[in-house]
């Protein structure tokens, strides 16, 4: 969870927002041109979802797009309110013609009507993005509503020196990250004497999902889903599966009978994560390679190192993520947008993104295949790692189902409880199953 927020929308706009957009697309329909969606001419109107450095490093990127196509870009940039905004620009008939979120608000903005369908077939470039990523964009039916922009999958960053006070290699299993996090925990990793480290930094609060987010790559490694498609563009609920079960058992261990998570990380976002393992409060650190830039301006630097999260009982998986452009219900702009599309998944966009501003990696990994990671980055080796790591077990959420947000609050809800009272498994994730099925019913996607 980074400069783009991965983890969703504040539920309780909603179903306001998607009242509005169903009058913002009426009013478009009818041939309104008010509103910055509605200039035919002027310059592109490109919101964000992100911070600091990020605009920086957008506008870099933007500033080659101008100077190909002539095109002039109107860069609009926040992160904690961004839905908020959006939703009050819909309601004001007065939407970007560009949005630059996280594919895991696909299914979201779909269903709110604020998105537009893309033909794939018309994007020049598009056969360089792999298949992986084009997926991210497709909705349950296969329809694609958006572009690629940048991917990502989750890496476990480590403390080298911790690793060589304990002398234990860095973990490649379930058994070891269980078995290093206990040192780190118990053996005095930091040798200052005091019994004041922890095995893992996990943001284990519920609001957005955090939870759900670290927990994922543990269920994806046990052999578990959500959801699972049954085809015709239905789903039904895979959370109380036996896999599900066991990665929840696995994950509840480290916290109550390890007792090798950071303190208060069940009340803890990423901001706090990332200082615990900063600080050298905790030894590892589940997150995305945007953290590599963060870490590094902290006094870890050159004391970590990036691997692969440790396989499961079914092999290696890890959460993956991205970045896609959409384009916003009611612009005259698509012409525009498709120039803008074809050139952020170009090599030249894809490279300015990833080195432009090193504070921002608005590329964390290039979507463009051509486009190779490792000499990109300097040949910095946890890039290559993260690149690897995607390439290989690259497991998206399933962002298509609509408001995929609310499902992700909902087992949010259940590990928090189920780690906070160090309870029964099953019956939590059987309890959260029902609300799934509740939520696929109310949605009419059960299959």
């Amino acid at each position: 969870m980074g400069d783009h927020g991965r983890l969703g929308r504040a539920q309780r706009t909603a179903a306001v927002a998607a009242a509005l957009a169903t009058a913002l697309l009426g009013s478009a329909a009818c041939g309104d041109d008010s509103g910055g969606g509605g200039r035919a001419s002027g310059p592109l109107k490109v919101w964000v979802r992100g911070a600091d450095d990020s605009a920086t490093a957008y506008r870099k990127v933007f500033a080659g797009f101008t100077a190909r196509t002539g095109v002039k870009v109107d860069l609009f940039m926040t992160l904690t309110d961004f839905e908020t905004k959006l939703n009050a620009a819909a309601a004001a008939h007065d939407l970007p013609d560009v949005v630059i979120n996280d594919a895991a608000q696909l299914g979201a903005m779909k269903k709110q009507g604020i998105i537009t369908e893309v033909d794939k077939s018309s994007i020049t470039g598009r056969d360089k993005v792999g298949a992986v990523a084009w997926k991210s964009v497709q909705d349950i039916e296969g329809r694609t509503y958006g572009v690629p922009f940048s991917a990502q999958a989750n890496v476990l960053l480590v403390r080298t020196d911790w690793l060589k006070k304990v002398g234990m290699p860095a973990p490649k299993t379930w058994d070891d990250l269980e078995n290093v996090a206990r040192a780190f925990t118990t053996r005095d990793p930091d040798g200052n004497g005091k019994n004041d480290t922890y095995g893992l930094a996990v943001p284990g609060s519920t609001q957005r999902g955090y939870i759900a987010w670290n927990w994922s790559s543990f269920l994806f490694e046990a052999g578990g889903d959500f959801l699972k498609p049954t085809g015709s563009g239905a789903y039904t609920s895979a959370v109380a599966s036996p896999e599900a079960v066991e990665a929840a058992d696995f994950y509840k261990g480290l916290f109550c009978e390890d007792k090798a998570v950071q303190p208060g990380a069940l009340n803890h976002v990423t901001n706090d994560s990332n200082k615990a393992f900063q600080t050298g409060v905790a030894g590892m650190y589940l997150t995305g390679p945007y953290a590599y830039a963060v870490s590094d301006a902290t006094e870890v630097k050159g004391k970590y190192t990036a691997v692969a999260p440790p396989a499961g009982p079914q092999g290696g998986a890890a959460l993956a993520e991205g970045t896609s452009i959409y384009s916003m219900a009611g612009s005259k702009r698509a012409a525009d947008f498709k120039k803008f599309a074809e050139y952020m998944i170009s090599a030249k966009a894809q490279t300015t993104g990833m080195t432009g501003v090193k504070a921002a990696t608005i590329v964390r990994l290039p979507v463009n295949q051509d486009v190779d990671t490792a000499s990109t980055r300097a040949g910095d080796p946890r890039w290559k790692v993260a690149q690897q790591v995607y390439d290989d077990n690259a497991h998206y959420e399933p962002v298509n189902v609509p408001d995929w947000q609310a499902y992700r609050t909902a087992a949010a809800e259940a590990l928090n409880k189920l780690v906070s009272g160090c309870g029964d498994s099953k019956k939590a994730l059987s309890a959260l199953d029902g609300r799934f099925r509740e939520l696929l019913g109310k949605q009419g996607i059960a299959g």
